[in-house]
């Protein structure tokens, strides 16, 4: 059902590009199909759980929810949780975003207690953003509540 929903917005897409050359704004219909792909990645992951994973799957895991713009929209982001939450001690980067993730990725493939740190870090991020005393949330606050939300779901099962 997801992948034929996927299809005909695909295809709905397609049918735009002629109406797109003409000035149609379709950069919503392509994020949201962007957005929607993550979701049946995300989400045929979460059905693994039921089996046992390995390791490599976990840090398959792991790497998409770096990966996550929503949850780290940038790569400093990226860098300052890997150094407060996970105490890998990353100086400013250079390198890309992809780069700096894999590194994070290589140092729990050698220290594997660290994706337990991850795994506490994403629930405590969680439960830090969405019981916030704040009442007035700014919708970017929200997105990255409800994306650590889905994460830390995940992640925590892994």
């Amino acid at each position: 059902m997801e992948n034929e929903a996927l299809k005909k917005l695909e295809e709905a897409l397609a049918e735009l590009s002629e109406l797109e050359k003409k000035g149609l704004d379709t950069s919503s219909l392509k994020i949201f199909i962007k957005n929607y792909k993550q979701f049946i990645k995300i989400n045929s992951q979460t059905k693994l759980f039921s089996e046992d994973l390995t390791f490599d799957k976990k840090l398959e895991i792991i790497q998409s929810f770096l990966e996550d713009k929503k949850a780290f929209p940038t790569i400093i982001e990226v860098i300052d949780f890997a150094n407060s939450r996970l105490q890998l001690d990353f100086k400013d980067q250079k390198e890309s975003r992809k780069t700096t993730i894999s590194r994070i990725i290589s140092r729990i493939k050698s220290k594997p207690d660290l994706k337990e740190q991850l795994k506490s870090a994403v629930l405590s991020i969680r439960n830090e953003m969405i019981h916030s005393s704040r009442t007035s949330k700014s919708k970017q606050q929200i997105i990255s509540a409800e994306t650590f939300s889905k994460w830390a779901d995940i992640i925590k099962n892994i």
